[in-house]
């Protein structure tokens, strides 16, 4: 059975940042429902594709400027992705660990996730996530993040410090070319294509905005939702920072 039902509305291309920023906690809720809940995904939710809804269709206002009152409508459903049980779990069980920098359980969320060989070496694949994850994790989107980057690999604007930093760098990303077998899972390009058009949503409203971090309150609940086995560990670790629930 099709039902229509008509929903007035303006589309986020044409709001301002702060009636983006009223509606980033709903538009988040709705994204991580379907990609840790549901296991099936909007692909392409860039701003023409959200909707700030300001009638319902049947004369009702929608109290556009009250935020416990905004609405958000997704359109074009034309992209979608669906992922697996098993994946969702590792999924949730690495957004824990990245807000945690806990890198080295990181390693074996992402050889759960087939980015990773079981055999990579540590050694190796650990420090260089800290450098690329530890300064997005504190979100603020690319300008932050190249900042960030510039502090840690010591550019203070000089330019000797500069090239040692430039080619620090560079070595580090030949590594990673190099040293690193690495995989990308099908639906990892769709969904690497959504986060970051919805971060970069979200940045439009809040300046310093982080997915990582953001996500940790609905990781949470999730968790405590659930009484399954397979994601025990993870609770432990959002309640107690540990995998065996000591403090």
């Amino acid at each position: 059975t099709s039902q229509n039902h008509q929903i007035d509305g303006v589309k986020l291309s044409r709001c301002e940042p702060s009636e983006i920023r009223e509606l980033i906690d709903i538009g988040q809720e709705v994204f991580l429902t379907q990609l840790l809940q549901l296991g099936f995904f909007h692909g392409d939710p860039h701003p023409g594709n959200l909707l700030k809804i300001t009638s319902s269709g049947d004369g009702e206002e929608e109290g556009g400027d009250n935020k416990g009152n905004a609405k958000l409508a997704l359109l074009d459903f034309g992209l979608m992705a669906k992922i697996k049980d098993t994946d969702i779990d590792m999924m949730v069980s690495s957004i824990i660990h990245c807000a945690n920098k806990d890198y080295a359980s990181l390693v074996d969320d992402f050889i759960g996730l087939r980015i990773l060989p079981p055999d990579c070496d540590r050694s190796k694949v650990v420090p260089l996530m800290d450098k690329a994850l530890s300064p997005y994790v504190k979100g603020g989107g690319a300008k932050k993040y190249e900042e960030e980057l510039k502090k840690m690999y010591g550019m203070d604007g000089s330019t000797e410090a500069t090239v040692g930093g430039f080619q620090a760098m560079t070595q580090d990303f030949l590594t990673v070319l190099n040293d690193i077998p690495f995989a990308i899972p099908p639906y990892f390009a769709i969904l690497g294509r959504a986060i970051v058009t919805l971060e970069g949503v979200a940045l439009t409203g809040n300046p310093d905005y982080g997915i990582i971090m953001e996500s940790y309150p609905f990781v949470a609940r999730k968790l405590l939702r659930e009484d399954r086995p397979e994601i025990q560990k993870s609770l432990q670790q959002v309640l107690y920072g540990t995998n065996d629930g000591t403090l």
